[in-house]
């Protein structure tokens, strides 16, 4: 696993050659880190693994990857915590403080983020 240190430079430079996120509408996820992503659907309380409803893999986006129009956030395991960039409506990403630790985080319907994992 990444330091906290080099989560946020490997997201920094990813968000660097993508100025602004989709103009599509909706939301999404995008999966920085080497390993899988535990996204959510819907917020329905009802999740297919219990916490979060399916596995992101590395380098994929929500939106492509599984076809949703939406997604409402993504869940983070024991002993760690994400740095995340956040897009609204498609405008630029920004940082998004404090990083998050373990547990559901949930996005609004017109919030895009881009997470990385580290040990925390």
């Amino acid at each position: 696993m990444k330091s906290k240190q080099a989560a946020e430079a490997e997201l920094l430079r990813f968000v660097a050659q993508r100025p602004r996120a989709s103009l599509a509408a909706g939301n999404y996820i995008y999966n920085e880190w080497g390993g899988g992503l535990g996204v959510i659907h819907v917020r329905d309380g009802k999740y297919t693994h219990g916490t979060y409803d399916a596995v992101l893999p590395s380098g994929q986006w929500s939106d492509w990857y599984f076809g949703w129009a939406n997604t409402a956030g993504w869940y983070t395991g024991a002993n760690h915590c994400t740095v995340q960039y956040r897009s609204d409506g498609g405008g630029p990403w920004y940082r998004q403080l404090p990083d998050l630790g373990p547990g559901q985080h949930f996005i609004g319907l017109q919030t895009s983020y881009a997470v990385t994992v580290y040990d925390c």
